[in-house]
């Protein structure tokens, strides 16, 4: 079973360097380009079902995929959703460097400003991605999630050597991953090929 994880497209926030987490920003003119763009990836690509975060940037990227890959209904998740930064969102993203430097690394550690912990939004999002594959025995899947979340599920599938605190997701990539016995492999990671 295949596994497509898509980072949504670029929002005005992105953009500008400010903290989302879930913050519900739509897309902005280049988001919906890219959206768009990745969408047509899928055009020749058999997708069975799409499900996504319910924050409105991942939900129009979906959309344009569910459009081009001919699937008509979207699962909508909110455990798909963005890691929280709390008290930081809206912010620029010197002000998170600043404030707490070790922010993709600090596993383990109380959280500050009610930013959601490492293990928190790891264990929603690997819990509901294995929920999603169990019952999609034999399908091609796609998910459309945000770049913090997908990074942590990346950090678990590879014991941390690849993911938070080391890969950057470019807006609208393509992360793929096989399900098989159980088991995750990771097979290729922030392909935005679709860019260039």
């Amino acid at each position: 079973m295949m596994l497509y994880l898509i980072r949504h497209g670029q929002t005005d926030w992105n953009k500008n360097k400010l903290i989302q987490g879930h913050a519900d920003i739509p897309l902005n003119e280049a988001g919906k380009q890219q959206a768009k763009r990745v969408a047509e990836r899928f055009r020749d690509i058999h997708i069975d079902v799409i499900y996504t975060s319910d924050l409105l940037r991942a939900q129009e990227t979906a959309r344009e995929i569910a459009a081009a890959a001919k699937v008509e209904k979207i699962e909508v998740c909110e455990q798909l959703r963005e890691r929280s930064f709390g008290e930081l969102e809206s912010k620029n993203v010197e002000v998170l460097h600043e404030l707490v430097p070790n922010y993709a690394t600090n596993w383990g550690e109380e959280p500050l400003y009610n930013i959601e912990t490492l293990e928190a939004a790891q264990e929603r999002m690997v819990r509901r991605l294995t929920e999603i594959m169990k019952k999609s025995i034999g399908k091609k899947v796609a998910v459309v999630s945000h770049g913090a979340a997908i990074n942590t599920f990346i950090h678990h599938v590879t014991s941390g050597e690849q993911g938070t605190g080391t890969t950057i997701l470019q807006n609208t990539s393509i992360t793929t991953f096989a399900y098989e016995s159980g088991k995750w492999r990771l097979e290729t990671i922030n392909d935005a090929k679709h860019l260039e």
